[in-house]
C-alpha cells in the first residue's frame, strides 16, 4: 500500500481525518476522524496477518486464512482452515482474481473483488462526508496485539437497523476486527487478526497465481463492480422489476449483470452506508426444477436472511440482514 491512490471524492475528507488526528497526542481523536482514516487506509496501507473469519447465521461456520493485502493495488487470501478449505488460494491484483481449488484441481478466473471494494469504501467516504454516517467512539481495545480504537458506525437515523463496529488500530488506522450487528443485537458475522505485520510494500507476483500442472482452467464471468441501472437494463433479455418500497436511509447504488445458463442474473443493490441488500432476478426457467417448485410455497430460507420467490415469470431473491417485516413489505412492493 505505498502508492496513495485514492480519488479525487476522498482525498480532501480523508487528508482532513488525518490531519485532525495527527493534531492530537494527548487525547483520542473523534469518532469520525477515526473512521475517515480507517477509510483511507483500505486504499494505501501493505500487511500480511492472520485472520479467523465466523459467519453465524444459520449453522456458524469459522474459517481461518493467511492474507496479504496491499491496499486497493492487491490481495491475496490462503485458507488454512477447517479442512473442506484448506489449500485454497485466492489472488487479486486488481484487474483479476484467481481461485485454486486443489479439491477440484481448477484455477477459477474471475473478476476483481478489489474494484468493487474500492467503490464501497469511496461511497462510504462520501456519506461520512455529507453526515449520512454516524461514529461513536466506545472504547479501546488490543487486537493481535496492537492498541486499536473501538467505534460504532450506522446510518444516521438507523437506529434500530444493523450496525458495524470496527477496531481500528491506532497507528496504521487499519481495521483489526469487524463486527456486523443485527437489527436485534445479534452478532451476524466477526473477522478479527490474530498477528499482523505492516509492510512498506508486498511484491506484484504474490497476487498472481499460475496453474499447477494437471489443474484446469476456468472463467468465470462471475460479478464485478456495479453498472448504472440504465445500463443493466440494455444488458439482459428480460423486463426488470423493482420495488415500489424500500427501508427508510436506503438508496439504489447500481445493477450487477452476471451470464447464467443462457440468460443472466441481475442485482439490484440498495444501501444505506452500513449495511446493504440485494434483490436478485432471473427467468424461472434457468433455474434448477426443484427450487422452482420450492417456490410454490412461499420465501425460502427467511431465517438466513434470504428471502426468494416467483413473480411472473421471474424468479426473484432477496439477500440482506434486514429488521423483521421489512422483507415482506419489499417483496410486496416489487413491480
Amino acid at each position: 500500500m505505498i502508492k496513495l491512490r485514492i480519488t479525487g471524492i476522498m482525498s480532501g475528507a480523508l487528508s482532513a481525518g488525518l490531519v485532525m488526528a495527527a493534531g492530537s497526542l494527548c487525547a483520542a481523536p473523534d469518532a469520525v476522524s477515526i473512521l475517515r482514516n480507517m477509510l483511507d487506509s483500505e486504499g494505501r496501507v501493505a500487511f500480511t496477518a492472520h485472520q479467523v473469519t465466523t459467519i453465524s447465521k444459520g449453522p456458524s461456520v469459522t474459517s481461518e486464512q493467511i492474507v496479504y493485502r496491499d491496499g486497493f493495488n492487491g490481495m491475496r487470501t490462503e485458507y488454512i482452515a477447517p479442512p473442506a478449505l484448506k489449500g485454497e488460494v485466492m489472488a487479486d491484483d486488481g484487474r483479476m482474481m484467481a481461485h485454486l481449488v486443489p479439491q477440484q484441481k481448477v484455477l477459477r478466473i474471475r473478476p476483481s473483488r478489489l474494484a468493487v471494494l474500492r467503490q464501497r469504501t469511496e461511497q462510504a467516504a462520501q456519506a461520512l462526508s455529507r453526515g449520512q454516517l454516524r461514529a461513536e467512539l466506545v472504547g479501546n481495545d488490543r487486537i493481535a496485539d496492537q492498541a486499536t480504537y473501538v467505534i460504532v458506525v450506522r446510518p444516521r437515523g438507523g437506529d434500530q437497523g444493523p450496525t458495524r463496529k470496527f477496531w481500528v488500530d491506532t497507528n496504521k488506522w487499519v481495521k483489526l476486527k469487524t463486527e456486523d450487528v443485527g437489527p436485534n443485537g445479534a452478532v451476524v458475522s466477526t473477522s478479527y487478526y490474530t498477528r499482523v505485520q505492516f509492510l512498506d510494500s508486498i511484491p506484484e507476483s504474490k497476487f498472481r497465481i499460475e496453474a499447477p500442472p494437471g489443474y484446469r482452467v476456468r472463467h468465470d464471468s462471475g460479478v464485478g463492480g456495479l453498472v448504472p441501472v440504465d445500463k443493466a437494463r440494455s444488458m439482459i433479455r428480460f423486463r426488470m422489476v423493482e420495488p415500489g418500497y424500500v427501508p427508510a436511509g436506503y438508496k439504489l447504488v447500481g445493477a450487477a449483470v452476471e451470464p447464467f445458463r443462457g440468460s443472466h442474473i441481475l442485482g439490484l443493490r440498495y444501501t444505506n452506508n452500513v449495511n446493504s441488500f440485494t434483490l436478485f432476478q432471473t427467468p424461472e426457467r434457468t433455474l434448477d426444477r426443484r427450487f422452482i417448485e420450492r417456490l410454490h410455497d412461499g420465501p425460502v430460507r427467511p431465517k438466513q436472511g434470504v428471502f426468494s420467490w416467483r413473480q411472473g415469470p421471474l424468479s426473484l431473491t432477496l439477500v440482506g440482514n434486514l429488521p423483521a417485516g421489512e422483507p415482506d413489505k419489499i417483496r410486496n412492493s416489487v413491480k
